[in-house]
């Protein structure tokens, strides 16, 4: 297991942002981050609606936000947990000072509050099916082909239209039905834990994808952080030290 890097006071976490060309909100936020750099900035994977590394008509229109991100990689520490629509990312030139973390290394250890958390975009231990789609799809193997083909037949508008069209959705669980979400997704993260680092003691998980924007903490003073999906209400979640820990606010 790798050696646990500790989650400063000040650190933001930005999930989910789903970034498309007509949106301004992230472009903002990178503005008001490069004004006022935060200690480090976690990028919880779906930061853009597509992006991969190896295929350059999709990174070509979002040029601007990656020259961004090397801007802000040389004033705060930057980690990007690749998600389910960006991978690859090791290729892009302008992400060369970010840590970038691939889905098939991911949960990544952290420490928080004198305790060890795992972090991750947040699309593991789901359905079979869905982990032999997404394995296939971010292999080398795929991303070199992608990479080829875009080079000699216009790919990138005809296989993301599906992708820019379907709707983003978030979750919106009662109390009751998030108490059982979170205790299921604790589960998997401990069942990893107990495989890959037995000798740890787990003090929670922060993750993405569900769109969620909740704490829980279980009886076993678990906490699990449903980072919030940027793309839907332009929050973040911020790290504001060991008394207060983690906090959800808005982009003002």
């Amino acid at each position: 297991m790798r050696v646990a890097r500790e989650v400063l006071e000040g650190a933001i976490f930005v999930s989910d942002v789903h970034h498309q060309e007509s949106l301004s909100h992230f472009p903002r936020l990178l503005n008001h981050l490069l004004a006022s750099p935060p200690s480090q900035l976690f990028l919880m994977g779906d930061i853009f609606q597509i992006l991969v590394g190896s295929v350059k008509s999709s990174y070509r229109p979002y040029i601007s936000i990656l020259e961004q991100l090397e801007l802000l990689s040389q004033k705060s520490t930057l980690f990007y947990f690749e998600g389910n629509h960006d991978f690859g990312l090791t290729q892009l030139s302008y992400l060369k000072n970010i840590q970038i973390y691939p889905r098939k290394i991911q949960p990544i250890p952290f420490t928080c509050q004198h305790k060890l958390f795992l972090l991750a975009h947040g699309d593991l231990f789901l359905k079979w099916g869905y982990e032999i789609y997404i394995r296939l799809l971010s292999s080398q193997f795929s991303i070199k082909t992608l990479g080829f083909l875009d080079q000699i037949i216009p790919l990138y508008a005809p296989l993301t239209a599906p992708i820019y069209h379907k709707k983003i959705r978030s979750l919106i669980p009662n109390q009751e039905v998030f108490k059982d979400f979170s205790k299921q997704r604790l589960a998997c993260y401990e069942h990893w834990r107990a495989k890959i680092a037995p000798t740890l003691n787990l003090g929670g998980v922060i993750e993405g994808h569900f769109h969620i924007g909740r704490f829980y903490k279980s009886d076993q003073n678990l906490l699990y952080a449903a980072l919030p999906s940027f793309y839907h209400n332009q929050e973040i979640c911020q790290y504001m030290g060991i008394k207060t820990g983690l906090q959800i606010r808005r982009l003002n």
